[in-house]
């Protein structure tokens, strides 16, 4: 018997010329096979495939809107920013792509990076009719925009507060656009990226744009929060929202078709270890869950009120004492809140939570509700128009109704009236019943500014709508508070 082993059979050049073509074909027409073929050693997991499909379908139109949470070092921009745009750009060179970060100088590696990418052989042989500008034909190539020679597309980068003045976007990426936690912390910062995006950003897209938000999760109220409190998430029944895909270092127990492991298991064990991740959930929760679950907390200490409860409705011996309202229209809501008390406990149940209604709106909505009109409800006293319009009452021109007016009257503003009412409810046990559900998600992130990781007393004037109210009835009805909270007290 002979000892050698068959040799295995050798290709002939047929058959690789053929491997290649099939190999460069579906590079072409799918994103994912796309990433390895681009670069051999890119180490593709399965997580990034569902990146790689959804990123397809951004490109084909079958989803608009996506938002890519991962943990660091996973790879989220090396598939999206760093090789998606050139991918695009191969299969339509007049596509219009603007990538954003939080400063110029990442942006400008992204641009660097992308066009690193379409210079090399394996992207001439792939797409050769895209061909980047060199500077001397007539086509720009620099740090701030390539374009492709002989068409319409280009990819322009910017740090996020940079200008986008007379672009237009087919395809917009913003990719962290914000540094760190010290960063996501301040409340300016984030104002003024959310002004950036919606004054700047958004306004160079068009009906036919997609876009792109890949971000670590530092704050509950950075522009991804943002935007899902505004637009909310992809469905059947909105489909101006976002579809979003997280994947979290240690699996959650949230249902969703594109996440196979098991609850608890790590995102990436072979570079990022079970035992690496756990240890980083043990150390430190509000980084963790922030910044590796892509789901930001505040910590308590940062909390206004950390220590309130939930009910399921008022105990039976429990008395409606009060209403309370706060103003709003456009963007902020109009709040309305029962206050029942039984000793020391406040309990609070949510009755009305809505924007763009008109006071004569509101004045429906209550009896709707069944408020009484001799019931005390005590609205913000910087509406005095409006509490004098919801006293004398209305009449609805399209029902001829007259709608009787109600017992509301101007809640009561002291000297820093704020850290005054925060003081007084302090001195309360508080219950909000479970179907409240906007005074509870104010609740959980209602703030106070931090300087670092030190909580001041001053509050962040966010997610204060309904407690806004409560406050100043709470403040009204019962009087100044015992002692102003100090910090200690608070945290005790």
């Amino acid at each position: 018997m002979s000892s050698y082993l068959p040799l295995s059979p050798v290709a002939s050049p047929a058959q690789l010329a053929a491997s290649e073509i099939l190999t460069r074909r579906s590079a072409r027409h799918r994103f994912a096979d796309y990433l390895t073929v681009s670069n051999p050693r890119y180490d593709r997991q399965w997580f990034h495939e569902v990146i790689a499909d959804r990123l397809q379908q951004l490109h084909e139109r079958h989803i608009r809107k996506l938002m890519i949470f991962m943990p660091p070092q996973h790879g989220k921009s090396s598939a999206s920013t760093r090789t998606f745009p050139a991918w695009v750009l191969g299969k339509h060179p007049d596509t219009k792509i603007c990538v954003t970060s939080y400063s110029s100088t990442i942006a400008g590696r992204f641009n660097r990076d992308i066009k690193r990418g379409m210079e090399t052989d394996r992207y001439r042989a792939l797409f050769p009719d895209t061909r980047l500008g060199d500077g001397r034909n007539g086509y720009l190539n620099n740090n701030d925009i390539v374009e492709v020679e002989g068409k319409e597309g280009f990819i322009y980068t910017v740090g996020v507060g940079g200008s986008l003045t007379s672009v237009s976007v087919d395809l917009g990426i913003i990719d962290d656009p914000i540094k760190d936690r010290q960063a996501a912390q301040s409340p300016t910062l984030r104002e003024s990226i959310w002004d950036w995006y919606t004054d700047v950003f958004e306004t160079r897209l068009h009906n036919d744009s997609v876009q792109v938000l890949i971000q670590t999760r530092w704050h509950q109220d950075d522009l991804a929060g943002r935007l899902l409190n505004r637009d909310g998430i992809y469905s059947a029944d909105n489909e101006t929202g976002w579809v979003v895909i997280n994947f979290p270092a240690l699996r959650t127990d949230d249902i969703n078709d594109f996440d196979p492991r098991p609850v608890g298991a790590a995102l990436w064990p072979e570079k990022h270890s079970q035992a690496k991740i756990e240890k980083i959930a043990k150390e430190d929760s509000v980084k963790f869950t922030s910044l590796y679950q892509g789901d930001p907390k505040p910590s308590k200490e940062s909390l206004v009120f950390p220590n309130w409860h939930e009910c399921d409705e008022f105990p039976a011996n429990c008395e409606l004492i009060f209403y309370v309202h706060d103003f709003g229209y456009t963007n902020d809501p109009s709040a309305t809140v029962a206050v029942g008390k039984l000793g020391r406990r406040l309990y609070l149940d949510e009755k009305l939570y809505e924007t763009g209604l008109t006071n004569l709106d509101i004045a429906k909505r209550w009896v709707a509700l069944g408020i009484p009109h001799n019931a005390d409800i005590i609205g913000d006293s910087a509406e005095p128009k409006s509490i004098k319009e919801l006293q004398t009452g209305f009449v609805d021109f399209n029902t001829n109704q007259r709608i009787r007016g109600f017992a509301i009257r101007p809640s009561v503003k002291g000297p820093d009236s704020i850290s005054a009412g925060i003081s007084k409810l302090h001195e309360f046990e508080v219950y909000v019943t479970k179907r409240s559900r906007n005074i509870i998600k104010e609740k959980n992130n209602y703030q106070y500014i931090m300087m670092g990781d030190v909580a001041t007393n001053e509050p962040i004037d966010a997610y204060n709508h309904a407690i806004d109210a409560v406050r100043g009835g709470v403040y009204t009805k019962y009087g100044k508070p015992q002692l102003i909270t100090t910090l200690k007290n608070r945290q005790r």
